[in-house]
């Protein structure tokens, strides 16, 4: 297994960046890109998000030692965002959870790419239109937004 620090000088030595060519895309500090690397500290947050974009990773491939596919959580990446994006982190979460908790549904089997895709579309789809639903029900008059 290898941890958050391996993971990113992996990906950055592979990617032939050095760390100052990291922090700079990442928008950070070469000491912030030290610190993850070799002091076993983690990203958070905005940091985590812009690594894992320059890296090309998931936030669950650098976050989860036990997870050791770079490719890992790829596929549902953009789904996460979307949700972050209208919902914040807590929308964000609840996606990455469905999503994974449905991926078991792929195991045993190669499914085409375009049908991932247009499932995990539905699936963000259908959270997004309860979440409406709900707000839309459970929303005091006076906090709705006309």
């Amino acid at each position: 297994m290898k941890t958050t620090g391996e993971k990113i000088k992996e990906r950055r030595i592979t990617l032939n960046m050095t760390q100052k060519d990291l922090a700079d895309q990442v928008g950070t500090t070469v000491r912030t890109i030290s610190s993850y690397e070799a002091a076993g500290s983690k990203p958070r947050g905005l940091n985590l998000r812009k690594l894992c974009s320059v890296l090309n990773v998931s936030e669950a491939y650098l976050l989860k030692d036990e997870i050791e596919d770079e490719t890992y959580g790829l596929d549902e990446a953009p789904y996460i965002e979307n949700a972050r994006a209208t919902y914040g982190k807590k929308g964000a979460d609840d996606i990455s959870r469905l999503l994974l908790e449905t991926q078991a549904m792929f195991a045993g089997g190669e499914i085409p790419e375009e049908d991932k895709d247009l499932f995990f579309q539905a699936i963000t789809e259908a959270y997004f239109a309860n979440k409406n639903k709900a707000s839309e029900r459970f929303t005091r008059k006076d906090y709705k937004k006309d």
